[in-house]
């Protein structure tokens, strides 16, 4: 352990260093997760000496990395867009994404005319990985945006045509709407009650991405539910529904649902938060005794500070997700989504990530947020936040420990 490390929280807080923002770190109790106990007990916020934070500028000086595309990458057609896109340009982003989903979608329809279905959909799922890249950071009023929208989700849906998908489609009502989502589960015996876990999604997620990445909770024997909720994915898009700051309203409908299915066990539904969702989760916790266990991997207190100040390109998407009508009623109504006077009624466990050079989410937030947290046996986990910024500038791509699966497997009592 380095000499950083060594420091007591006491300490830190003594000398003014955690105040500050400055990375003194300090160890706590560590659980059975083996190395990922590595960045578990992590406490602490900002890295001061590795990221410009500009006070001095509005937004603390975070540069625009969205629209960039790393040639450290080990994908043909991912290396072509980044050797042809003109960097920071919307246009020539959609064009250059577009181009490569159309070439792979092609590719798609040969196999699949010929009943090589696995092929196929190998296919079909590197067209819709590339027409969501080509939108994700889309204005929402760009004439691209819902043409991209409906094309990924064209291929999404051929891709499990051709071979029997991983996951159930279900439709849930929620806050009084019929939303669509995705509920995956582990190849057991008939009749097991999984524990589960719902996800928050983040600003820039979609139910289907995000359901297809859950494999590594169902391997560690948790089911999972995932579901564009107002101001995601098809909510927003298709339905125009936006985002409440009262999170719980739509996970209560959630583990309403789920209490009706006999695959499910009720008494250990998790709620896992990512990007956004670092505030979305936890305030939802907050309210829901149902949820036994949160966590996130870029946790947040306050969206107005943690996210729309801290960086500013997001912030008309944010707007969006809200569905404020400019930038001025945006800032006034975000007043409301924090969890100042919420995050002490969190009572269930508590695993809050952050990265300490995290360009995106404010890492300090996901410190005011363990600070306030009095009531949960909570922990901060260091190794997390928004990495592929540096990877997309082309930087090294750090080993990410299953830190957070193995903690809720340990948690919701998959794993013993």
């Amino acid at each position: 352990m380095d000499q950083q490390n060594n420091f007591s929280r006491r300490n830190a807080i003594k000398w003014g260093l955690l105040a500050a923002g400055t990375s003194a770190i300090s160890k706590v109790a560590a659980q059975n997760l083996g190395p990922g106990n590595q960045h578990v007990g992590d406490v602490g916020g900002r890295d001061h000496q590795k990221l410009f934070t500009g006070d001095h500028v509005v937004g603390g000086g975070q540069m625009e990395i969205r629209l960039n595309q790393s040639i450290n990458t080990g994908d043909p057609h991912a290396l072509e867009v980044a050797h042809r896109l003109k960097p920071f340009d919307p246009q020539s982003w959609y064009q250059e994404w577009n181009r490569v989903a159309k070439i792979n979608e092609k590719i798609a329809n040969g196999y699949a005319e010929q009943n090589l279905n696995v092929s196929a959909n190998e296919f079909y799922l590197r067209a819709f990985r590339f027409h969501r890249a080509s939108i994700v950071y889309q204005e929402d009023t760009d004439p691209t945006m819902m043409p991209g929208y409906l094309k990924l989700k064209e291929m999404f849906d051929k891709a499990w045509s051709v071979l029997p998908p991983p996951f159930e489609r279900v439709t849930i009502n929620v806050d009084g709407n019929s939303l669509d989502g995705y509920f995956r589960k582990p190849g057991g015996p008939e009749g097991t009650r999984y524990p589960t876990v719902i996800t928050y999604l983040g600003a820039d997620s979609m139910a289907e991405s995000t359901v297809l990445g859950m494999g590594d909770y169902s391997e560690r024997g948790m089911a999972s539910l995932v579901v564009d909720l107002p101001g995601q994915g098809a909510a927003k898009r298709l339905k125009q529904l936006y985002m409440k700051p009262d999170t719980e309203r739509y996970v209560s409908d959630l583990i309403d649902y789920l209490e009706t299915r006999t695959d499910v066990d009720a008494e250990r539904i998790g709620l896992r938060g990512q990007s956004m969702g670092g505030y979305s989760a936890p305030r939802a916790a907050a309210s829901e005794s149902r949820i036994k266990a949160v966590w996130t991997t870029a946790g947040s207190f306050d969206l107005l500070r943690d996210l729309f100040d801290y960086y500013p390109p997001i912030q008309d998407r944010v707007r969006w997700i809200i569905g404020t009508e400019d930038l001025s009623a945006t800032r006034k109504a975000l007043v409301d989504y924090t969890m100042d006077g919420v995050a002490q009624k969190i009572e269930c466990p508590m695993l809050i990530g952050y990265g300490a050079t995290d360009r995106i989410m404010d890492p300090q937030g996901a410190f005011r947020l363990y600070e306030a947290a009095v009531n949960s046996d909570r922990q901060m986990w260091s190794d997390a936040g928004h990495p592929h910024h540096d990877e997309k500038s082309g930087g090294p791509k750090k080993l990410r420990l299953p830190t957070a699966e193995d903690w809720a497997g340990v948690k919701l009592g998959a794993l013993t």
